[in-house]
């Protein structure tokens, strides 16, 4: 493993396991390539204005429920 990559061991169910494999199975791309993508695209996403914390964003009161 090069220097500029970390080893990261994560937990999940079997049936998203076997979603990412057969995912993993029709784009041609290994699975650890997916969740790599996956976290880049998701942490590009929170750092966005739109993702800033709810009481920073909105203008005026909050909604509540009934």
């Amino acid at each position: 493993m090069d220097k500029k990559s970390a080893r990261l061991t994560i937990l999940i169910d079997a049936p998203t396991k076997e979603k990412l494999e057969a995912l993993s199975a029709t784009v041609d791309l290994t699975v650890s390539q997916i969740l790599r993508k996956l976290i880049k695209n998701h942490l590009n996403t929170l750092e966005t204005p739109r993702d800033m914390p709810i009481k920073e964003t909105l203008q005026g009161p909050l909604h509540t429920i009934n």
